[in-house]
């Protein structure tokens, strides 16, 4: 593993870690990392340069993409250095940024949860606590009430499964807590089976009256409906991203084939939005769908 900077500069750029597939010489598929654009973080701000021409790209990728050095993080993991390999044309079949990188140990595969982030300077790694259960239990109730309130009944409400849950540390307040929830749902309809897809990011913190600490709901995003229309919310990352000491939770939000990443975190006083990314389409090539579980009546 490389050598990390004795102080870390300011990230300039956050990229996510993709799996690419291609025919080599022999016309066998074989699969391959590479590094996809998220977002150029100046200052506390997150932005995307718009998706540049043929002669831009070329000084966008000889600027970034030129056996260019980045770190990958994952579950608060540092997992080495990345190296870019400098892309021949502008990548269009997805509309996004992208490079294929080497590694010096094995990064594939990806995992369906986490996503591996990739920044030009290090991130900060935290020794991360799991959360206590009696926490974990609020947080559901507040998700199941999420869920309610979006008009999900309740027979499915109790049946959508935590996928995913973490602590966020917020510089001088207490930590939040964010969690993940979701499940494909099958029913049949006439001689029809219909799928309903729910997907819920709930983040919590706590609040303390009269002695007592309960914990409410500070931003929750619902996607619910059929999995060709609804966003589904996951793989995850949370980390400070732009050195304001507050950590975010970058998320992948898709939406069947199409998919854009989005970057939430504390800023101005509450949970918010704080960066949309551009929308990547797999085009002909469609990922797996959900598979189906037990029918719900």
């Amino acid at each position: 593993m490389a050598e990390l900077p004795s102080i870390a500069a300011p990230v300039g750029l956050v990229f996510v870690l993709q799996e690419r597939s291609a025919a080599n010489a022999n016309g066998e598929v074989t699969t391959y990392p590479a590094i996809e654009f998220v977002a150029q973080v100046r200052g506390e701000q997150f932005r995307s340069p718009p998706l540049p021409s043929i002669t831009e790209y070329g000084l966008f990728a000889q600027t970034n993409f030129k056996d260019r050095r980045y770190y990958a993080l994952r579950e608060d993991r540092l997992l080495g250095t990345l190296t870019t390999v400098l892309p021949e044309k502008l990548p269009t079949i997805y509309n996004s940024l992208e490079a294929p990188v080497r590694s010096e140990q094995p990064v594939l595969p990806l995992s369906d949860l986490h996503l591996t982030v990739a920044t030009d300077q290090p991130l900060n790694v935290t020794n991360r606590k799991p959360v206590p259960e009696q926490t974990a239990t609020e947080v559901d109730a507040l998700a199941r009430a999420a869920l309610l309130k979006e008009g999900l009944p309740a027979a499915l409400a109790t049946e959508v499964p935590r996928l995913w849950m973490s602590s966020l540390r917020v510089g001088g307040r207490p930590e939040a807590v964010a969690a993940l929830y979701g499940r494909t749902f099958s029913a049949k309809s006439a001689d029809l089976t219909l799928k309903r897809l729910v997907s819920l990011l709930i983040i919590a913190e706590p609040v303390s009256e009269q002695g007592k600490t309960s914990w409410q709901s500070r931003l929750s995003l619902v996607g619910d409906g059929s999995p060709e229309s609804t966003v589904a919310y996951g793989p995850l990352a949370v980390a400070d991203l732009n050195g304001d000491g507050f950590e975010d939770i970058l998320v992948r939000q898709t939406r069947f084939d199409h998919w854009q990443y989005g970057i939430y975190s504390f800023y101005q006083g509450s949970w918010q939005s704080r960066f949309t990314g551009r929308e990547g389409n797999y085009g002909v090539d469609l990922p797996n769908p959900d598979e189906e579980t037990d029918p719900v009546q």
